[in-house]
């Protein structure tokens, strides 16, 4: 969105990349967790354009801080920094409820898309593509369930390529491209939800 606002207000491209290493942060005795996090980047080019019917269409960003504690790591940011005599223990990622981030990271990519549809005026049917974040199957599963958008919409990629946080909607994005490239007209959703818990939505014409 902030690279949307700066390509409309100076009529120049905006380059938005995510990336992330997550193998170092990946706490081994969490089976649940550690098998699916992976690391990657990716990068997507926001150009400046004149259609209406191009670029993002709709938005929608949420925030819940009372789901702060549910996806943590204890050190190794400002609160905590890195230090010779830091535990390495500290520096991996905790999941302390994994029911509540499913139910929270559903309903929040849930609500935020459907806000997002609502502001470009779109409903669910009118939607080309559904990318997203590949947190975990069943959450974008359960995601695309309460939408009513079909399965051969959703872009899958976790199987192959696990969750690399931010870096998972750009990968996606990109593997969807190669596979059955983008054609002009097509509307895209674009959801995601992570800790914070935080999370948001797009509708992108493309």
């Amino acid at each position: 969105m902030f690279a949307d606002g700066f390509t409309r207000l100076h009529g120049k491209a905006s380059l938005v990349i995510a990336a992330n290493i997550l193998s170092r942060r990946i706490n081994s005795a969490e089976r649940a967790s550690a098998v699916l996090f992976a690391d990657a980047a990716g990068a997507v080019v926001i150009g400046p354009c004149e259609d209406t019917d191009r670029g993002i269409l709709g938005a929608s960003v949420d925030s819940d801080g009372s789901g702060y504690g549910l996806i943590q790591i204890p050190a190794g940011g400002s609160n905590t920094p890195f230090h010779g005599d830091l535990d390495l223990a500290q520096t991996r990622m905790t999941i302390t409820d994994g029911r509540e981030v499913f139910s929270k990271a559903v309903e929040m990519m849930t609500a935020c898309s459907r806000d997002a549809l609502t502001a470009a005026r779109l409903r669910p049917q009118d939607l080309d593509r559904f990318v997203p974040h590949q947190a975990n199957a069943r959450i974008f599963d359960a995601v695309g369930r309460n939408l009513g958008i079909t399965d051969h919409s959703m872009v899958k990629t976790i199987a192959e390529y696990g969750n690399s946080s931010a870096a998972t909607i750009p990968l996606s994005l990109s593997l969807a491209h190669r596979a059955q490239p983008f054609r002009p007209g097509e509307k895209v959703l674009l959801a995601a939800a992570g800790a914070g818990l935080s999370g948001g939505a797009l509708v992108v014409g493309i």
